[in-house]
């Protein structure tokens, strides 16, 4: 087993569903609702998205403590293999490689001080 778990999808139902039940939506409004705007819970500080410069291998971290962040940006920034976008409840900005260094922990924004 690979110790990841398993979430259960109710597809099959949605899939079989009359779509009477669906309120139906334009593109522009599912744009802006699910594409522009973003939420992250009040536990989470920052999702560090990155995507491998050679495979395009796409790994996700999510944070709850700034410091666990700026650990994280300055790791990827010795490997340089990678590139970084960073969200957090104010903005989501990808960050090029000589940007990693001039984040720390007092200038990620922290869920708290909302």
């Amino acid at each position: 087993m690979s110790g990841k778990k398993e979430f259960p999808n109710n597809f099959e139902k949605y899939r079989q569903a009359d779509s009477r039940h669906f309120e139906p939506v334009t593109w522009e409004e599912f744009y802006e609702w699910r594409l522009c705007q973003w939420e992250l819970p009040s536990s989470i500080c920052c999702i560090v998205r990155a995507e491998h410069k050679e495979t395009g291998k796409i790994t996700e971290h999510v944070y709850q403590k700034p410091s666990a962040v700026a650990k994280r940006l300055q790791a990827y920034d010795k490997q340089g293999t990678h590139d970084v976008i960073l969200a957090s409840h104010e903005f989501v900005v990808p960050l090029s490689r000589p940007q990693f260094s001039l984040l720390t922990d007092a200038n990620i924004i922290d869920s708290e001080d909302d």
